[in-house]
């Protein structure tokens, strides 16, 4: 092709026809630049093509992730329900000053109070986002924006967790085990379907009880101990709205394909 225009360039300068070749030579720069143009545009949408499939394969990634962040975060808050549902079943006992339970059943309301409900998801696909700076490859700013506000979210809540777990074992644990064997309740212990500390024989020392029940520092060790876990109940149903959201928005994005 280049062959062929520079034969006729050279015809028309050969017959003198200088105005005709001026003519023809801006011509033939002006199909050079346009070609140079679609080039570029062909190459600018084969990048933005190639990004935005990148992008798409993010997006997946990242919905999975916050499709398992979801489930944990309903596992952790049915974990908090039964702490508080055994708060409040001893509470009810130390208010009225009726214990219709046995030793065992005791042993059990107060193992609930052991569990430790502790959010420990890893969002990988969103941490390398962040650390190598490809956050702006998601380009709906709604979603930016919520990826963006996620960590310190999720920050909230693991902190209330953090001290949450320290009290448990600071402070409720040394008053519980003034008067009742540790041994036995922790027997009673179970995580889903299994139990986490199976002995099959009770400890030799005997269970008051009664004196737990009328120490007035487990009741307030109760009512600190359920605060900071309703909190993080609470918390927690805010991520699972927002991660929900987020994954509403996500599967537009997805939708609109490359």
């Amino acid at each position: 092709m280049i062959k062929f225009f520079r034969k006729i360039r050279y015809n028309l300068m050969g017959k003198g026809k200088t105005g005709k070749y001026l003519k023809y030579a801006i011509g033939e720069i002006i199909l050079v630049v346009i070609g140079i143009l679609i080039a570029l545009q062909i190459n600018t949408w084969n990048e933005n093509r190639k990004q935005k499939v990148e992008e798409l394969e993010t997006l997946k990634n990242i919905k999975s992730e916050f499709k398992n962040a979801i489930q944990e975060f309903e596992e952790l808050n049915a974990f908090r329900e039964r702490i508080i549902s055994s708060t409040e079943t001893l509470y009810k006992i130390i208010h009225t000053g009726k214990n219709p339970y046995s030793k065992t059943q005791l042993d059990s309301l107060t193992s609930e109070l052991f569990i430790n409900p502790t959010y420990n998801g890893q969002a990988e696909t969103l941490n390398i986002l962040f650390y190598s700076g490809k956050i702006n490859i998601i380009s709906n700013d709604s979603i930016k924006k919520y990826l963006v506000q996620w960590p310190q979210l999720v920050e909230d809540v693991t902190e209330d967790e953090v001290y949450s777990s320290n009290f448990l074992f600071n402070d409720i644990q040394p008053i519980i085990k003034k008067h009742v064997s540790l041994h036995d309740i922790y027997s009673r212990i179970r995580y889903k379907r299994y139990q986490l500390f199976n002995h099959k024989t009770n400890s030799s020392f005997v269970a008051d009880y009664e004196r737990l029940l009328n120490d007035s520092q487990f009741e307030g060790a109760l009512a600190a101990r359920e605060l900071p876990i309703s909190v993080s109940r609470l918390q927690t149903e805010e991520l699972i709205v927002t991660a929900k959201e987020i994954l509403r928005l996500i599967d537009l994005e997805i939708t609109k394909g490359p």
